[in-house]
């Protein structure tokens, strides 16, 4: 065999093995959005979507192994949204480790009727389970990253775009799917494949 046939003969190999991960995938992400939540290396993940004020469609993502940082992102319409970030650490709640998904349910109501949602680092997102917990067991506004929640109906002039938040180190799934040698291509065509939120 000729060494052109060699290198095709390897690249097919190689790009056969990529579509067959990328499926894999796909497949694993699917049935981690169907669950709600998936455990990443370690990094749990919680999700869940409300209506704000004046029916802005919303949903919260939080992440985290012993500090949680929650995303929040609403968008109303054709209006630019508003994004913010809340952390907290909730094994300081000695009723988390005996029901975490108690804690994550009372979580995703406590977002749902926050009235100062994204607007006021004083007000908590709290769990009842947790009422006597120290204040790092309740999620704290940390980062403002788009506009302000309107206070009343007023017209955007500024657009901004959502950026894509969870990015994906594929080199240890290429590494092992293509080897040493091609993990760098591999890696890449596995981050062209995917396909996120973005």
């Amino acid at each position: 065999m000729s060494l052109r046939g060699t290198v095709v003969l390897l690249l097919l190999l190689c790009l056969s093995q990529l579509i067959f991960a990328a499926d894999s995938i796909r497949e694993a992400r699917s049935k981690g959005k169907r669950l709600g939540s998936r455990v990443d290396k370690n990094i749990s993940v919680h999700k869940g979507r409300f209506f704000f004020k004046d029916k802005a469609k919303c949903s919260w993502v939080a992440r985290g192994e012993d500090i949680y940082t929650m995303t929040v992102r609403c968008k109303s319409g054709n209006e630019d949204g508003f994004s913010c970030k809340y952390t907290a650490k909730p094994s300081t709640c000695t009723e988390y480790g005996s029901n975490p998904k108690g804690y994550w349910k009372q979580i995703a109501r406590s977002v749902a009727i926050q009235k100062t949602l994204c607007a006021d680092a004083r007000a908590l997102i709290r769990t009842g389970m947790c009422k006597r917990a120290p204040l790092a067991a309740h999620f704290k506004l940390t980062e403002i990253s788009q506009e302000k929640p309107p206070t009343e109906k007023t017209p955007t002039t500024t657009s901004t775009k959502l950026q894509c938040t969870e990015r994906t180190d594929h080199s240890e799934v290429a590494k092992e799917m293509c080897g040493d040698s091609w993990a760098s291509l591999c890696a890449f065509v596995f981050t062209i494949v995917q396909s996120g939120d973005c």
